[in-house]
């Protein structure tokens, strides 16, 4: 089942109790923690188990969010989306701190699908927030999302330099799950000072074959979708398989990973505001998207070609512009998306966020394949090659200017 809001006039908080700047500060601490860990949990796995096993794990992690996704209505007809929310960011740092705390295998794995399976859901309540609160006012989506991902890049960029330097402190991993757990009750706290008195919208309860139905027969939303799809299996691939391959392969230290991963995510605090207000006012999506793609395509088949002799710059600038082809993308497939639907179409927003724990399942699932069949570095190139279709789905929407 997936979630769907009625009547907007209907759900929508008082204007004067909330404003969309409550959206920032909730996105930027999600996106802090998240990432603060993200890029751990490969490594953290793999003293339970093998490398290709790793991504089996995320693999069943990643349908068990995907089925949470799809039990989500009834959460939220039972809680509304502020006691939900509670219940589930409680639960987030419940794993995490279990994951720093434990060294038994079965423990670790359980909290770590835990993880998996409620993390995306809060940013699906971000989004009903979100989406409540802005109204009507689709003129300046591209531009409000924009700061929104701007924000949540800047914290993306200090979440890895946060992570390097408590290992430069400690090797001990379990640290950094504490500190993501520790951060996090901010969440809590912000949510209970400002959304309170938050008036639910009227949560019914829509097929997910009619669902599906609307997103086939409408051909923009298909193709943002499916963009949107490729990009998450983009993100997928970088937090498995590229913390692992230089860890295990290359014998970098956290701290440097850390330093690079701060330089790539760099490339979102300078172009996702820009993009989403020239989106907005001149360009339209289309056209930085098709360029994301491109971008994605050459970047990701560049990381085959880096070596154990290749400098910590080398892996900067690649790492960079993977991410400038990323923003492109992120910030105009959400801009387009968020266009084309409002608070009244709730499950075609479900569905969109239920496209990044489904996009981890094939990720996982093909990467895993990918170290069977392959030398670790190959994946790297199949990668490239997946991001190609983007750009011709992409050629195909109807502009919006």
């Amino acid at each position: 089942m997936i979630v769907d809001a009625i009547n907007r006039n209907n759900v929508l908080p008082k204007p004067s109790a909330l404003s969309f700047w409550t959206i920032y500060p909730l996105s930027t601490i999600y996106i802090f923690h998240s990432l603060m860990v993200a890029y751990i949990h490969s490594t953290y796995m793999e003293q339970f188990i093998s490398p290709s096993g790793v991504g089996m794990l995320f693999t069943i992690g990643s349908l068990f969010s995907v089925f949470t996704f799809l039990i989500f209505t009834p959460l939220l007809q039972k809680f509304g989306n502020t006691r939900l929310v509670i219940y589930l960011a409680l639960l987030d740092i419940l794993s995490l701190v279990i994951m720093g705390a434990t060294t038994v295998p079965i423990v670790a794995i359980t909290s770590f699908l835990v993880f998996l399976a409620v993390n995306p859901l809060i940013f699906l309540n971000i989004d009903i927030y979100a989406e409540c609160i802005i109204g009507e006012d689709e003129g300046v989506t591209g531009t409000k999302r924009g700061i929104t991902l701007t924000l949540m890049s800047v914290a993306g960029l200090l979440a890895p330099l946060f992570m390097g330097f408590l290992t430069k402190i400690t090797p001990n991993i379990s640290y950094v799950y504490y500190a993501a757990a520790s951060f996090f009750t901010l969440f809590i706290i912000f949510i209970l000072l400002r959304f309170r008195t938050f008036i639910d919208p009227i949560y019914t309860q829509t097929r997910f074959r009619h669902t599906l139905k609307k997103i086939i027969t409408s051909k923009d939303i298909r193709n943002v979708c499916f963009s949107h799809f490729l990009l998450q299996m983009f993100f997928a691939w970088m937090v498995i398989y590229v913390p692992l391959y230089m860890v295990t392969v290359l014998g970098l230290s956290w701290h440097q990973i850390g330093n690079i991963l701060a330089v790539a995510m760099f490339a979102y605090v300078l172009l996702e505001y820009p993009v989403g207000y020239l989106a907005d006012k001149y360009v339209g999506e289309k056209e930085f998207m098709a360029v994301g793609f491109m971008i994605l395509a050459v970047s990701s088949s560049w990381l085959a070609f880096i070596t154990q002799d290749a400098t910590i710059l080398t892996w900067m600038v690649v790492m960079f512009a993977t991410r400038v082809g990323a923003a492109l993308v992120e910030t105009t497939t959400e801009s387009y998306f968020f266009k084309h639907t409002d608070g009244s179409d709730a499950d075609l927003i479900n569905f969109f966020r239920i496209l990044r724990p489904l996009s981890n399942v094939f990720g996982a699932l093909a990467g895993s394949l990918c170290l069977i069949l392959f030398p670790f570095q190959f994946i790297f190139i199949i990668l490239g090659l997946m991001m190609v279709p983007g750009l011709f789905v992409t050629m195909s929407l109807t502009d919006t200017k």
